[in-house]
């Protein structure tokens, strides 16, 4: 059975000031985006709230992985609450813990079928930078709205899209490279697979330079 994945990211203008969230939630063809808003909070909790609502909104009974480039979150969910819980809500030193709020309802929603994945932020991650935008957008605007396409919603390419031009995405499936104009064609075709890898480039250098970190002679 294939996962669903949930891309989140929390931004925050201010740190504590104005801040926004987001979720991607991907089920094969299905992309669903969700963000949302809070006029006075810190880029912690607007990362908590972003996997909250990530998981609340994907699929149950299914397996599940949330991608992030929050180290907070990532360490705090699979190392710290255990102990935090042990130990009354109280850290190492005695402190109480933070966000303490949030992360028991990320406790709630979490479970075995959850697992969890760090990237690297801004580092060419399609989705990443997709969920960094939204959550940026909303620390900007303060609205507290969230929104989503309808679920059957289902990304289209451009009729007019070039592959070679810039920027663009890779996909290499064993030894299978294709170059694609937009995410959402790169995206059809690694989601689900195992072993497969993507990136997205600028230029002919960073395509010429990934290319040679994958080992690949055209």
């Amino acid at each position: 059975m294939n996962s669903v994945d949930i891309i989140t990211d929390g931004a925050c203008s201010g740190n504590p000031g104005r801040g926004g969230w987001a979720a991607i939630v991907i089920d094969g063809t299905q992309h669903n985006e969700y963000s949302g808003a809070d006029a006075h909070t810190t880029n912690n909790r607007m990362e908590l709230q972003a996997a909250i609502t990530g998981l609340q909104r994907a699929p149950t009974q299914r397996p599940l992985r949330v991608i992030t480039d929050s180290q907070y979150l990532i360490n705090g969910i699979t190392k710290w609450v255990k102990g935090w819980q042990k130990n009354g809500w109280k850290t190492r030193e005695g402190q109480p813990v933070e966000n303490r709020d949030l992360w028991e309802q990320l406790i709630a929603v979490n479970g075995a079928h959850v697992s969890w994945q760090h990237v690297k932020g801004h580092a060419g991650h399609p989705l990443n930078e997709r969920a960094n935008t939204l959550a940026q957008q909303q620390a900007g605007s303060g609205t507290g709205s969230v929104f989503a396409p309808p679920a059957t919603h289902t990304p289209q390419q451009p009729t007019n899209a070039d592959p070679t031009a810039f920027p663009c995405y890779l996909s290499l499936i064993g030894s299978n490279l294709q170059r694609h104009a937009t995410w959402e064609s790169c995206q059809r075709t690694v989601h689900g697979v195992s072993g497969a890898k993507f990136k997205k480039v600028a230029n002919q250098q960073q395509l010429d330079a990934q290319l040679r970190l994958w080992q690949v002679h055209r």
